[in-house]
């Protein structure tokens, strides 16, 4: 390939990146406004200014919302907390919080969206890009701090998958309105606790 010919692929690419994210964000609104499902392709399409060939080439309902909290996630995940003036690392449980409660508040920010997008994930649609990276991210940093706490490897390895799978199901419960934010909260504090308690036993 030319130059020209890598510039127009250049310019073609950005097009299309630029062209997607409208689209997102354009499904974004409409979702939060008219509701998940009184939103259509149609109207998404309308609101972005492209045809419904063009959203659909991006993804459907669906994947579009899945496209919408995969950029509010990633816009989420914060970096890493500041050691304690001991230079030790946190505890396990306040990695939970850090990592966690950020997306306690976004998804009992709209509680229609949430279980929308929980049930995305529980149909078995693609795991959200963002959402796998938080768990890498908060998995890992879970178990080194258990670790640092003198758990041996194995098991707090364990012990941060439990805790993320915890958090899911506490997340679900969320969404569907059958508990509150604070005690979401309190629970994956009870979770984070029995599992480290579980290094003595």
């Amino acid at each position: 390939m030319n130059m020209f010919g890598e510039h127009v692929h250049s310019t073609r690419a950005e097009q299309k990146r630029r062209t997607a994210a409208r689209i997102v964000r354009a499904a974004a609104e409409l979702f939060r406004e008219r509701g998940f499902q009184s939103t259509t392709v149609r109207q998404i399409a309308a609101a972005a200014g492209v045809s419904v060939g063009a959203v659909m080439a991006v993804g459907d309902k669906e994947s579009l919302l899945s496209l919408v909290y995969d950029q509010a996630i990633a816009d989420r995940i914060p970096a890493p907390p500041a050691p304690a003036e001991t230079g030790a690392a946190p505890p396990a449980a306040d990695y939970l919080a850090h990592y966690f409660d950020p997306f306690l508040a976004l998804f009992a920010e709209n509680d229609d969206l949430a279980r929308a997008y929980f049930r995305t994930l529980a149909r078995g649609r693609p795991e959200n890009a963002a959402l796998g990276a938080l768990r890498a991210l908060s998995e890992d940093n879970l178990r080194a701090a258990m670790v640092n706490d003198g758990m041996d490897e194995a098991r707090a390895r364990l012990g941060a998958q439990v805790m993320f799978a915890g958090y899911l199901g506490e997340l679900m419960l969320l969404a569907a309105g059958t508990t509150e934010p604070q005690q979401t909260a309190a629970r994956l504090r009870t979770i984070a606790a029995f599992v480290t308690a579980q290094e003595g036993n």
